[in-house]
């Protein structure tokens, strides 16, 4: 009697930890409402089962179980609650997955004591726990999850499908899992193997398409900079200009004073202040490529605020014989890295060289600096111990091989200097 109340309670709060997680994996509220619903199909599709049972047996209906119970909640998730089919498949493949969690449990408990009420008792509240924790903890996070695209769902469900079909070709629908066939449980590990290979290559794809936008981010936030920073100097230009233009007048009478007292030497003296105040009013252009040239205006500026002279011969067009973002990129990570080297150095000693070119349509890129603590190479590439450094030097060298291009890392005399050709 006891055995037989055990096994109902456990059929039943399997099937409701079934249905009701499906729908919360999914972001189905917690509410009354919501529950009231869910539990009414657990209703029918109990009522149905219990049916089923009385007509075709027990053996027949774990076989199609799907039918009474996995089909109806899926019509319910898309038709009613309009999640999409992916999506709702996939979460009802978790929830499946996750019962697995009292059915260990409960034959470990089985294999200990030998009794078959201890088996149902087990999963009845291994299942009651499981839920609650589920609930509380996991069920927000796969909510944001199951709203990916179909690609990424794909990934994401491919392990639940797997053992769900797994599960029941060996178990429901033949004995294939317990006949001592040894391919038959090394198949999942298998197919464990092969979501987690599909998962590296996904989740590389992914990682190389975030970079490339917070690049993109990041060479657009300089050009702003850049543009900002232009306005300033050209509204400053023209107040000089303008100072210039009142002044002109007063510069004509000084000079002409100073030459009529044949002091030529003075003459010449003021002329070249006043040369100099004509040249301060001049923006910098390094070349004619609107985003070379915002990269380089923007770390000119960093440069000064860190008290950082450099050295700058570039002479491109305005087209690059390759991609002008991956460029920029390249360019950015180098300067950045640059920066950082010479900021452990004492002002006197701090400098950078830039050399930009274009020889028979390649792109030649040379940058020194000297360094406080020589790098440590390894397949000519810099590398270190502190974390969190090392990430521009790789993707220097990632982008670098993306344009089918050339790297060199060496030191020369205390300074490291880095040469691209593309």
């Amino acid at each position: 009697m006891i055995l037989e109340i055990l096994t109902y309670t456990h059929n039943i709060t399997t099937m409701l930890f079934g249905i009701f997680l499906s729908a919360f994996f999914l972001g189905v509220k917690k509410d009354r409402t919501n529950v009231g619903k869910l539990l009414l199909l657990a209703v029918i599709s109990g009522g149905l089962y219990m049916v089923c049972v009385s007509v075709l047996g027990p053996e027949m209906v774990d076989q199609i179980y799907p039918l009474i119970v996995h089909v109806p909640l899926l019509l319910m998730l898309v038709l009613y609650y309009k999640f999409r089919i992916l999506p709702s498949l996939i979460s009802i493949f978790t929830a499946y997955l996750c019962c697995q969690c009292s059915n260990w449990m409960g034959l470990f408990v089985l294999s200990v004591t030998g009794k078959e009420w201890c088996y149902y008792a087990c999963r009845i509240v291994v299942t009651l726990v499981v839920f609650w924790v589920l609930c509380r903890y996991v069920c927000q996070t796969t909510a944001m999850l199951l709203t990916k695209t179909n690609r990424e769902l794909l990934l994401i469900g491919s392990l639940p499908l797997v053992y769900y079909i797994f599960d029941y070709a060996t178990t429901k629908f033949s004995s294939l899992l317990y006949t001592g066939n040894r391919a038959v449980p090394e198949f999942l590990g298998f197919a464990i193997c092969l979501s987690y290979l599909i998962f590296l290559l996904v989740y590389f794809r992914e990682y190389e398409m975030k970079s490339k936008a917070e690049q993109y981010n990041e060479l657009i936030r300089m050009q702003m900079n850049s543009f900002q920073a232009e306005m300033d100097n050209t509204r400053k230009s023209e107040k000089k200009m303008s100072i210039l233009r009142h002044d002109t007048r007063h510069h004509m009478a000084v000079l002409r004073t100073l030459i009529q007292q044949g002091d030529c030497e003075k003459a010449l003296e003021y002329l070249n202040e006043v040369s100099q105040t004509y040249d301060d009013t001049v923006i910098k252009a390094y070349c004619r490529n609107e985003m070379i040239n915002s990269v380089l205006s923007t770390y000119n500026t960093r440069f000064e605020e860190q008290k950082i002279p450099w050295d700058t011969q570039v002479t491109i067009g305005e087209k690059l014989p390759c991609s002008e973002m991956m460029f920029c990129a390249i360019l950015s990570n180098v300067l950045e890295n640059a920066m950082h080297a010479v900021q452990e150095l004492p002002e006197r000693r701090r400098r950078i060289e830039l050399s930009l070119s274009e020889k028979a349509g390649h792109l030649l890129l040379m940058v020194k600096n000297p360094v406080q603590i020589m790098p440590v190479f390894t397949d000519g590439i810099p590398v270190t111990e502190r974390s969190g450094h090392g990430l521009g030097v790789r993707s220097i060298v990632y982008y670098v091989e993306k344009l089918n291009g050339q790297y060199q890392f060496r030191m020369e005399d205390e300074e490291f200097v880095v040469r691209l050709i593309f």
